[in-house]
């Protein structure tokens, strides 16, 4: 029996990859996560939820991820681009966005932006933005 934390979400899909830990969810995290899932109306998936500590350290994540706290995830829609989906992203109010061409996922959490509100990474390398809007003119 599965456990859903939302209409379209099961919390087995937060779970640590690794060890399958399950850590709180933020709750402004999983509203706007459903409010995207209405707006675009078809499946998110999410690629990373929650992550432990050894997890996140053996993919390169940042050393405070907010994976870790569970106020992030990565996500991907199959038919949308991650343009048409870091745009519904915003719209659905999440704080900071990181859009990974290369994987084809964005990344999405409620935290408060400080050192960026959006990022690009491509070739191994992070470029930073103070807006949304400006790192969508690099997608």
């Amino acid at each position: 029996m599965s456990i859903y934390v939302t209409k379209d979400f099961k919390y087995k899909e937060f779970a640590c990859p690794c060890c399958g830990v399950f850590r709180p969810i933020n709750p402004n995290l999983i509203y706007r996560l459903q409010n995207l899932r209405d707006m675009v109306d078809i499946p998110i998936y999410i690629s990373s939820g929650i992550r432990c500590k050894k997890y996140n350290k053996k993919i390169g994540g940042y050393i405070n991820s907010p994976h870790m706290t569970g106020k992030a995830v990565d996500i991907h829609a199959k038919r949308m681009t991650i343009k048409q989906l870091a745009i519904k992203a915003k719209e659905a109010g999440f704080t900071r966005i990181g859009i990974y061409p290369e994987n084809h996922f964005i990344h999405v959490d409620v935290i408060r932006p400080w050192k960026s509100a959006s990022w690009i990474r491509r070739n191994g390398e992070y470029i930073y933005y103070k807006t949304f809007e400006i790192a969508l003119k690099y997608i």
